[in-house]
C-alpha cells in the first residue's frame, strides 16, 4: 500500500506538497554539493522537523520589503556534519541527538530532550519494578509481593552486566602497555552480580528496599564521591530513627523515582546545562579511552589526526580520576551502544539531582581535554 504523499519514508509529516526550496535552501544545498554531499530538500525538512536543524535566520529587506532567510556558515557546518552522521531515513542515535537539542537549546528541542530522558529512565523502571500479576491482586499481600518482583527483576538485570566493568578491562590494557602491574589502582568491580543486585534494588525501590547496611556499602563502591553523604544521611537516620526519618538529605535512597522527577520538573536552562554536560563529556572521554588511547598503544596513527594522541600514562591518569570511578566508568565507552541511552539519562538526572555534581564533571571534562594535543607538541601541551 503506498504511503499518503505527506507522509515520506522516515514517517515525519513533510507537508502535502513541497515548493521549491527557498533562496537560502538553495544555497545551503549548493554549498553541501561542493563538499561533495548530496542532500535533498526534504532532508532538510526532516532534519528541521527533529529539531537537529535551526530554521534559517531572517533579515529585514528595509522599507517595506519584508524579510528573507539568511544562510549561516554554521548552517552549513551543521547540514554537512549531519549530513555525514546521519543514515538516511533513520533518526540519529540518541547521544548526538540528545547533544544537538541541548546545544540549540530550543523550546521544541529541549521539551524532546526532556521526554526521552523521562522515557529512558521510565523503561528502565518497569523493567526493574514490573507491575503486578494477575495472582498477586488476588492473594492479597501486595506488599511483599511487590518486594519479591522488585528483588528478582533487580537479579536479572545484574546477571545482564557480568564482564562489563569498563575500569577492569582498561585497566588490564594499560598495564599490560605500561609494564606496571600497579599502574592503574583497582576498583570495586561494577558488573560484580552482588553490588549490581544491591543497585538494581535501590534503583527499584529506594533505599528501604534493602538493608542499611548494604544501601550505604553499594553506594560507596558505586558512587564513591557519594560516600560521606551517604554516611551523614546514616547518621542523621540513626540519631532520630529510621522510621521517622527515612533517608531525608540524600535522593538516591528514593531510587529511580527521584531521578526522573529531577528531570521532569527542572527548569530548561538547567535540563540543557545538565545534558550538554554529560553528552559532551561523554564523547570526550570516548575520544580519549577508546579513539586515541588504544591508537597510541598499537602505534597507529590517530583517528582524528588534529587531535594527536594519548600515551597509556594519560590513559593512567584518567583511570586514577575519582570522576572517572563514580562517574567516567558507569558512561559506555561506546555512543552507540543500547546502554548508552540509559547511562546518559541517569546521570543527566544526577546532575541536577546532587549538588556539587556538575562541578565535579566539567572539571573531569577539563582535565580529559587537557590530556588531547596535537601531533608533534611537547609534552605537558595540551591542545586547545
Amino acid at each position: 500500500m503506498p504511503l499518503p504523499e505527506w507522509v515520506d519514508f522516515a514517517g515525519l509529516y513533510v507537508g502535502v506538497a513541497r515548493t521549491a526550496p527557498s533562496g537560502a535552501d538553495a544555497a545551503l544545498l549548493a554549498a553541501l554539493a561542493e563538499l561533495g554531499l548530496v542532500v535533498s530538500q526534504a532532508r532538510l525538512e526532516r532534519w528541521r522537523a527533529a529539531h537537529y536543524l535551526l530554521p534559517h535566520p531572517r533579515r529585514s529587506l528595509g522599507r517595506g520589503r519584508g524579510t528573507a532567510s539568511e544562510l549561516r556558515e554554521a548552517t552549513v557546518s551543521r547540514a554537512a556534519w549531519l549530513a555525514l552522521a546521519s543514515r538516511q531515513g533513520r533518526s540519529l542515535p540518541p547521544g548526538l541527538a540528545w547533544s544537538l537539542w541541548a546545544i540549540d537549546g530550543t523550546p521544541k528541542g529541549l521539551a524532546r530532550l526532556r521526554a526521552e530522558v523521562i522515557g529512558r529512565l521510565e523503561r528502565y523502571g518497569r523493567q526493574l519494578a514490573p507491575p503486578a500479576t494477575p495472582a498477586e491482586c488476588a492473594g492479597g499481600d501486595l506488599v511483599e509481593a511487590g518486594w519479591q518482583r522488585r528483588h528478582d527483576a533487580a537479579g536479572r538485570a545484574a546477571r545482564r552486566v557480568a564482564g562489563r566493568d569498563q575500569h577492569a578491562l582498561l585497566r588490564e590494557v594499560v598495564n599490560t602497555a605500561t609494564g606496571d602491574p600497579n599502574a592503574v589502582p583497582s576498583l570495586p568491580r561494577v558488573d560484580d552480580v552482588g553490588l549490581a543486585h544491591v543497585v538494581a534494588r535501590i534503583l527499584a525501590g529506594g533505599g528501604e528496599d534493602v538493608g542499611e547496611d548494604e544501601f550505604v556499602q553499594a553506594v560507596a563502591q558505586a558512587w564513591p564521591g557519594q560516600a560521606e553523604e551517604v554516611e551523614a544521611a546514616a547518621a542523621r537516620r540513626a540519631a532520630v530513627g529510621a522510621a521517622e526519618e527515612e533517608w531525608v538529605g540524600f535522593p538516591l535512597a528514593e531510587g529511580l523515582r527521584a531521578l526522573t522527577d529531577a528531570v521532569r520538573w527542572a527548569p530548561d536552562a538547567a535540563l540543557r546545562e545538565a545534558a550538554e554536560l554529560v553528552t559532551v563529556t561523554a564523547a570526550v572521554q570516548e575520544t580519549v579511552l577508546v579513539r586515541l588511547g588504544p591508537a597510541a598503544l598499537d602505534g597507529r596513527p590517530p583517528p582524528p589526526p588534529v587531535l594527536g594522541h594519548v600515551g597509556p600514562q594519560a590513559m593512567a591518569t584518567v583511570l586514577a580520576d575519582p570522576v572517572w570511578a563514580g562517574w567516567g566508568r558507569h558512561m559506555p565507552l561506546d555512543a552507540g551502544s543500547p546502554a548508552w541511552p540509559v547511562a546518559a539519562a541517569f546521570h543527566i538526572a544526577l546532575v541536577l539531582l546532587l549538588p556539587g555534581q556538575a562541578a565535579a564533571v566539567a572539571g573531569y571534562r577539563a582535565r580529559l581535554q587537557g590530556l588531547i594535543r596535537p601531533p608533534g607538541s611537547p609534552a605537558g601541551c595540551p591542545g586547545p
